[in-house]
Formats: structure tokens, sequence, C-alpha cells
């Protein structure tokens, strides 16, 4: 900011002046409920999945699969009932996924409970507060959508993500030792739930 642009509200005695900071515009942040993905989408969805697989973060898959098999995964998931897809935006750009998944209808006795899954943010997506923001969109959805209990099940070296459902108020009630197979050793992993009622 040159001088001849500095507004001054006063000067003090000593006729100093005092810059106004001028902070730049934080990222927009945005999740939304999908019920379709459009082919953008579906694209934008499949590179960032890609890259949280290949950093190994947040994702089921060790090996990368082929191109048409995850838009199949991604289209079969936004045509299931029992899933609910929300897909966090950094300006505009699709950053992550999370699913809650209810129990089917046959499953009467477990109605009230909702399950988090596949919940991840890529690398350069973090550092925002996004992955908080998901995480609380997605139990307010499960509020208002009849879930009394929400769980989440998470290996213990995703420390991002059980970072994440800690700071929403989720109990860890159990570990598994053999819980994920990775680069030929077990993981263990942690179960979390939340009364919401």
């Amino acid at each position: 900011m040159s001088k001849n642009n500095i507004e001054q509200a006063e000067l003090p005695l000593g006729g100093e002046f005092s810059e106004a900071v001028v902070q730049p515009p934080g990222p927009r942040l945005d999740v939304q409920f999908v019920e379709y993905l459009d082919n953008v989408e579906l694209m934008q969805l499949c590179e960032v999945t890609r890259e949280s697989i290949s950093v190994g973060e947040s994702f089921n898959w060790i090996n990368m699969p082929e191109e048409k098999a995850l838009e199949n995964y991604w289209k079969g998931v936004v045509l299931m009932r029992e899933r609910s897809l929300f897909l966090p935006r950094l300006d505009g750009q699709i950053a992550g996924s999370c699913q809650l998944v209810r129990p089917p209808a046959s499953n009467e006795v477990s109605a009230f409970r909702g399950e988090v899954v596949n919940f991840f943010l890529a690398p350069w997506a973090r550092g925002h507060g996004l992955a908080k923001e998901m995480i609380s969109r997605v139990q307010d959805y499960a509020v208002v959508h009849g879930c009394r209990s929400l769980e989440f099940a998470v290996r213990s070296d995703q420390l991002a993500a059980i970072s994440v459902c800690e700071w929403l108020g989720m109990e860890r009630w159990g570990t598994k030792k053999r819980f994920a197979f990775v680069n030929n050793q077990f993981i263990s992993g942690y179960f979390y739930t939340k009364d919401l009622d």
C-alpha cells in the first residue's frame, strides 16, 4: 500500500500516521448434502479421492482403483437410500467427502443410529476448519433425520480424523487391535459414539 493511498483518521501528536492493515479475504468454505453428481463434480470427487489414497489418509483403499471403478463407486453412493453424501468445498472446489450411513429398513432395532464413514479431506484443503464444518453438518443432518446416536470407527493412525471426532464430543468406547491391514502389518482402530438426544 503506497503512502498516497493511506487513509489517516487522526494524526497523533508526533505527526506519524498509522496504516490500516487490510487482510485478504479467507477461502470460501462450504459443505453440501448432495443427491446427484454432475460430470464435473464426479471428476473432482474422484481426483480428491485419489489424492487421499495416495497419502494413505482416511480412505479404505490401499491400491489405487481404476478410474471406472472409482466413478462407479461414487455413482453408487448417491443411489443408495441408506447413504447420505456430504461434499466440502474450498473456493468452489470439492475437497473431500463424508457419508452418513443409516441401517436398512429391515433393521428396525438399529434405526436410531447413524454411522460416519469415508470421512476425508484432501491434503491441500486442511487447516481451514473445513473438516469440523463437515462433521458438524453431518451431525445436524443426523439429528433432523431422527438419529439418536452417531458412530464412527477409525484407524489409530488417522490422527486428524480422531481429533475432529473428539472435538465434536464423541466418546471412544472401544479399541480393536486388528482393525486394518496396511503395508503387511495390522493397525489398531478406535470406535467412537455420541448420543444426539
